[in-house]
């Protein structure tokens, strides 16, 4: 080391180790920091509006979540290719039809062909919702699909929920006069007994050979405050008693989307839900924008 440092360096070095000695003995002698509250008194106020709720749409937080909708792919565009989420009942046949649009937002229906109903064997399709529809007792549930039906149609509709198997009817409603040309149905559905399940499905059906067209197939169960295309009332019942004075939503990845056409466009998430087109969510899923 004399040889690289020369004696003024040695000296150096030895001066530089005996600070950083004595600055390590000063520090272990030194008090230790004590960090007193005192929640007793206030300092500064802090404003309320800075209280409030966030919300993201990510794992169906929203759609399937605190959104009512219990039906899955109502405007049977969660997949370009197929009806996913949609099942064929008593020898039906399902396809996407693009020539039979119900308006300039959605701009495809599904072509159901019932050629081979009977009243021995009604024909249609159904729905499981989102991991079961969760069917519960004494509970009025809103039905509501626009359709039309080719030449020569004369039946009726029968909205059902059923068990998984089918053997299980917790309650139905019928549907009548589809004509040939577009229009929206509505009906309630009473349930008297209900059992909870994720094999439950929502059940279509007709006894008539023919050709039908739907789309924006819903199902609701009541609603927060009774709102039409409202949200469920149990989760809106813990947000409200939180009593939030602002709420984040619709969320950050959710809100700009995998790319810009598939961005949250506010503007088109409001007034009429068949006139909402819907967007394909960053997380995987199909947005119908119904909570919009």
């Amino acid at each position: 080391m004399r040889n690289l440092l020369g004696r003024s360096g040695c000296l150096l070095l030895v001066l530089l180790i005996s600070k950083i000695g004595l600055s390590a003995s000063d520090t272990s002698s030194a008090p230790v920091p004590v960090i007193t509250i005192k929640a007793d008194q206030v300092v500064a106020k802090v404003s309320p509006t800075l209280y409030g709720l966030m919300t993201e749409e990510i794992n169906y937080s929203y759609e399937g979540g605190l959104y009512g909708e219990l039906i899955r792919n109502r405007t049977f565009k969660a997949d370009p290719a197929a009806p996913v989420f949609w099942k064929e009942v008593g020898g039906a046949s399902i396809t996407l039809d693009p020539t039979a649009p119900l308006n300039d937002a959605l701009k495809l229906s599904l072509k159901v062909d019932t050629r081979s109903a009977s009243a021995q064997l009604p024909a249609g399709l159904s729905n499981a919702g989102y991991w079961g529809i969760p069917v519960r007792a004494d509970t009025a549930y809103q039905v509501s699909f626009y359709a039309k039906a080719a030449p020569g149609f004369s039946g009726t509709l029968r909205a059902e929920l059923q068990s998984g198997d089918g053997k299980t009817i917790f309650g139905h409603v019928e549907i009548p006069h589809l004509t040939g040309e577009w229009k929206k149905y509505g009906a309630t559905l009473l349930v008297h007994r209900g059992t909870a399940s994720k094999d439950n499905q929502f059940v279509l059906t007709t006894t008539s050979p023919g050709t039908i067209w739907l789309q924006e197939v819903s199902l609701f169960p009541p609603t927060y405050a009774g709102r039409s295309n409202g949200n469920r009332p149990d989760l809106m019942k813990i947000l409200a008693k939180m009593n939030p004075q602002f709420l984040r939503f619709p969320g950050g990845n959710y809100l700009e989307g995998q790319t810009i056409p598939e961005r949250f466009d506010w503007k088109k998430t409001i007034g009429d839900v068949a006139q909402r087109p819907g967007h394909e969510s960053p997380w995987g899923y199909w947005s119908t924008d119904g909570l919009g």
